[in-house]
């Protein structure tokens, strides 16, 4: 390495130290003056400052949140146990500026507070808002257990009169612990009212489905599909009762024509039976002569007179000509072949509510489906609401969770920080700023204190020195 130092572009040696700090005692010399005023005006206005300090107190009150004393297996609760956000709920409501207002009402806070014009309560409220704390007890051992189920909470309020510190710190345990049951309660009885509805419509839902199962069942009668099998039984029925029918009718039949060939439907001697007579005369002379010889016209003109004989006789309700037996017959065909229409047309009607069945029954499947998931939710929402009430019971018995004042808070009457404390604060301080300025001005006013320095700044070599001259 040469024996020529290393210059930056300013003519200053790289990493070489400004000459001040190796020449301290110069520094107290050249800047004395300064450093005496700022350390005379820090004394004074650190013993001014101790002198019309108004102390602090800090009163401390601990909260303890237990867990449920009956256990979960048996009564499930239906609160939110999510601490966090219960906490803060609770943190929320504690430092709103009602809650804060009706602290410093009650307790006649900051009723000396000096300052150039009243204060109002938003101030007020804003001020005591950060005198109070609220967190986890971290010194207490229930916090550090990962096991446990209990959480310890301290409340800390800062205030200048002790005896008040104390008071509201107690009060604001007390409105922990009142927030916290009445928020739970107030939560499991939202919680079981909640069910309650959704169980009275559900209740509603299933009855509006069973009235609707019901109706539809009356109005397609005959045609469900539990209706099919009695259905199709009567069919089989009916289908043997026709065709016994159409072979009764049949048979009846062939006996009329019989009675009809040999002439025995009427009585022998009664018009009818003469009218017959006549007309096969009339049909055998016509095929023998024209139809204007005198026997065929005679003929003709006696069938004339007779038919309108018997129709006279027919329209007058004259007794009846015709054979007993021939009348029983068509009175039997008659009732034959009433009963066969009636047999047909039921069949049809059931021939057409049989093809019906498919249909009715995807549709009352439907209807019974949603039936059944309404019975499954209501009997779902009755358990429910039974747990809920039971919940509900717990809380207001206060075996749930619950907070309750673990240490309330005492007057302190040590403030939090020492006068001697203040003040040796405020001269470290001072001093700090006295030496800060001298080592300010130091940099400002530069002062060359060594022949190093010299030869550093201007690049010249140092060809003598003279001692301090007095």
């Amino acid at each position: 390495m040469s024996d020529e130092a290393y210059y930056d572009e300013s003519g200053d040696e790289a990493g070489a130290l400004p000459g001040f700090v190796t020449d301290p005692i110069g520094v107290l010399r050249r800047r004395w003056l300064p450093m005496l005023l700022i350390i005379v005006l820090g004394t004074a206005g650190s013993i001014a400052y101790v002198k019309t300090r108004v102390p602090e107190y800090q009163a401390r009150a601990t909260v303890l949140v237990a867990s449920q004393r009956i256990s979960q297996q048996l009564i499930a609760s239906t609160v939110e146990t999510n601490q966090l956000e219960k906490v803060s709920a609770i943190l929320g409501e504690i430092y709103s500026r009602r809650t804060l207002s009706e602290l410093i009402e009650t307790h006649g806070l900051f009723l000396n507070a000096e300052s150039e014009r009243p204060l109002t309560l938003e101030e007020k409220a804003a001020m005591l808002r950060g005198l109070i704390l609220i967190r986890p007890d971290r010194s207490n051992q229930a916090n550090n257990d990962s096991q446990s189920s209990a959480t310890v909470f301290e409340v800390l309020v800062t205030y200048g009169d002790p005896v008040k510190a104390a008071a509201v710190a107690n009060d604001l345990a007390t409105r922990f612990t009142d927030i916290h049951l009445r928020d739970r309660s107030r939560q499991a009885r939202i919680t079981t009212e909640f069910l309650r509805r959704e169980l009275r419509k559900n209740e509603e839902e299933l009855a509006a489905q069973e009235r609707a199962i019901t109706s539809f069942k009356q109005a397609h009668r005959g045609s469900l599909p539990s209706e099919l099998g009695p259905a199709q039984g009567r069919l089989d029925r009916l289908q043997s009762q026709r065709q016994s029918l159409a072979l009764q009718i049949a048979s009846v039949e062939s006996r009329l024509a019989t009675l009809a060939s040999t002439g025995s439907d009427v009585q022998p001697d009664s018009p009818e039976a003469l009218l017959r007579d006549l007309r096969g005369r009339y049909k055998e002379q016509l095929s023998l002569y024209t139809q204007d010889h005198p026997n065929v016209v005679s003929l003709r003109n006696q069938i004339e007179m007779l038919e309108a004989r018997v129709a006279e006789n027919q329209s007058g309700a004259v007794a009846t000509t015709r054979s007993p037996v021939a009348d029983a017959a068509r009175i039997e065909l008659a009732a034959l072949r009433s009963q066969l229409a009636e047999a047909s047309a039921e069949i049809d009607r059931l021939d057409a509510l049989v093809a019906l069945v498919p249909q009715h029954q995807e549709e009352l499947a439907a209807l019974e489906q949603r039936a059944e998931i309404l019975r499954e939710n209501h009997r779902e929402f009755l358990r429910k609401v039974n747990q809920a009430e039971l919940s509900e019971a717990v809380e207001s018995a206060q075996q749930g969770e619950r907070a309750s004042v673990l240490d309330a808070a005492v007057p302190p009457w040590e403030p939090t920080s020492s006068p001697l404390k203040v003040v040796a604060v405020l001269l470290v301080g001072t001093f700090g700023l006295a030496g800060s300025i001298a080592v300010l001005l130091e940099l400002v006013d530069a002062v060359v204190v060594s022949e190093a320095e010299i030869e550093r700044r201007y690049r010249m070599p140092v060809l003598g020195s003279v001692s301090k001259m007095a």
